[in-house]
């Protein structure tokens, strides 16, 4: 009994162990990715550092770039599918993470579109993003990336968003991720 009691004590220290290895690297390699068909790449991360208020997911067809913005995503947003890609192709994706404050833009509503306005109080901004939550969400999606000093946009809502809310976000990238490298088949 003692030798079996002995070999269970190990295999369990050695799982505890595996298992906080397996969290440090999550952590220095929060993006992950999968070919799930031969053309279609799935990619998920995790990310629960405090004030992150959302992340750029990039692609390249060369590790150095250059990099292409697939989509800015709220914070609550961990996966993201890129479908129907070029064949024998070689993807790289990396995350920047963004932080910054929201302002609530003045709004005008005009027959086919919204006019937003709003101050520019930062002068270090890498853009800003209008971001709206659809009614009965709790989630704000970015919907428009804004160049620097910015202080006006219009936006065109689609059907379900004209009564939804929408602020005005000046964001700062931080950080980025791994990189992930996966090569598409047949």
């Amino acid at each position: 009994m003692r030798g079996k009691a002995r070999i269970a004590a190990s295999a369990a220290l050695l799982l505890a162990l595996s298992a906080c290895t397996a969290g440090t690297a999550d952590a220095e390699q929060p993006l992950r990715g999968v070919l799930t068909t031969p053309t279609d790449i799935d990619l998920d991360w995790r990310d629960t550092r405090p004030g992150i208020a959302g992340h750029v997911l990039e692609f390249a067809t060369e590790e150095a770039g250059p990099y292409t913005v697939l989509r800015y995503l709220a914070p609550q947003v961990t996966s993201y599918r890129h479908p129907d890609l070029m064949p024998h192709t070689t993807f790289h994706y990396r995350l920047r993470s963004y932080r910054g404050p929201t302002v609530r833009p003045v709004r005008l509503d005009q027959p086919d579109r919204i006019r937003f306005t709003w101050t520019d109080h930062l002068a270090d901004e890498d853009g800003f993003l209008l971001e709206l939550r659809k009614k009965n969400s709790d989630r704000y999606d970015p919907v428009a990336v804004l160049a620097p000093n910015t202080e006006a946009t219009e936006f065109v809502p689609l059907p379900g968003e004209q009564h939804a809310t929408y602020r005005i976000r000046a964001f700062v990238l931080g950080e980025q991720s791994n990189v992930v490298r996966l090569t598409t088949g047949e």
